[in-house]
């Protein structure tokens, strides 16, 4: 199941090696690294920063406290870059979160502390293309690459072993996982693609459904696909397909999607380029309702309206929603809200394009 997994972690899950917290209960701050963290309610942002300037960036916040603090977590823990368009992040059991690195062309391992442990280059496999985005379920990640394959690759631990590859059609773009199947995106080479690749449970075979054209994101929620794109005419049609009755059915437009507990947020950002101008409109569809809500987010701040929604991520353990708009240029601007889309506060920091931010506890 894709973004925003609840990791309830039972007493008998917090073994050696892969706890937060010491045998005493209390909190290791520094796990040893550099950064210090204050509590274990931990979030953290993946920035693409700008294609081919090798500068995506990985950073933290507590997501705790009254204010973000926003820090450079990646370089700083590893004395290194992350790369270049950090694209996609997955947390693995509440304690390691799992990094897919487009341009730079790697899957990377890293702790509860963004401390890296391994990392498998796609690079030593050239037929699979650049990777793109990852899922992760039951110890395995799967990861799609532009050459138009799905990679399984074993978590041992903190070590990584690449095992196989799975060709499922041209350029697929993004991945969820549901009872056992892999849902994948497919773009196509000239980007007119308008297929869903589904992959059987025995990792072999592979059946597809009809969907928009040049799909994207993808995700998981209430056994149900939620699907953004571009679609035919760059319109940015938003579906849903239900795998339990193999129809799609769209529903409207969004150019970014996230999901949360029975929800749905949507953004439609209407963007002209020259000169650079925004027009957002911002809503919610409810999963078990079937309805959206137009006024969902409430008395947000007017530049959130004029400018470019980029991510939507939603905290499982507390509902709290962050919108990510950038400039695409030098600045991500995040506007929180509760759960029930009350604006509580915005914050900045210089790094474009961010990708999504994940939680830990």
């Amino acid at each position: 199941m894709k973004k925003g997994k609840i990791w309830l972690l039972s007493a008998v899950a917090l073994l050696a090696g892969f706890t937060s917290c010491s045998d005493d209960d209390e909190w290791n701050t520094l796990g040893g690294g550099k950064v210090e963290m204050k509590s274990s309610a931990r979030a953290f942002i993946l920035n693409e920063g700008n294609f081919g300037k090798n500068n995506s960036k990985l950073f933290y916040f507590d997501w705790s406290a009254p204010t973000e603090i926003v820090q450079d977590l990646f370089n700083t823990q590893n004395g290194k870059g992350l790369g270049d368009t950090g694209n996609d992040i997955e947390v693995v059991d509440n304690n390691r979160i799992v990094v897919a690195v487009n341009v730079s062309n790697y899957v990377c391992l890293l702790d509860g502390y963004g401390i890296e442990k391994d990392r498998i280059s796609f690079e030593d496999y050239k037929n699979l293309g650049q990777v793109r985005s990852v899922e992760e379920e039951d110890g395995i990640i799967y990861a799609v690459s532009y050459g138009g394959y799905v990679s399984r690759i074993k978590i041992n631990g903190y070590k990584l072993q690449y095992m196989d590859s799975l060709k499922v059609g041209d350029r697929p773009e993004d991945i969820a996982e549901e009872d056992g199947k892999l849902y994948i995106t497919l773009q196509g080479t000239d980007w007119k693609d308008n297929r869903l690749a589904i992959v059987n449970s025995d990792f072999k075979t592979v059946s597809y459904a009809t969907i928009m054209q040049n799909p994207a994101k993808i995700y998981e929620e209430d056994g149900k696909m939620f699907i953004r794109g571009f679609g035919a005419t760059y319109n940015y049609p938003w579906g849903i397909y239900d795998p339990k009755t193999g129809k799609y059915s769209e529903k409207g437009a969004a150019s970014c999607m996230g999901i949360g507990d029975d929800i749905v947020y949507l953004a439609y950002s209407e963007i002209v380029w020259k000169p650079f101008k925004a027009t957002t409109t911002l809503s919610a569809y409810n999963t078990e309702t079937g309805k959206v809500d137009n006024t969902f987010f409430k008395k947000f701040p007017k530049p959130l309206s004029t400018s470019m929604v980029y991510s939507i991520s939603s905290n499982p353990y507390n509902g709290n929603v962050y919108v990510a708009t950038t400039d695409r240029v030098t600045e991500s601007v995040f506007y929180v809200f509760d759960k029930r889309g009350n604006f509580l506060r915005q914050f900045s920091y210089p790094s474009p394009q961010p990708n999504k931010v994940v939680f830990l506890k």
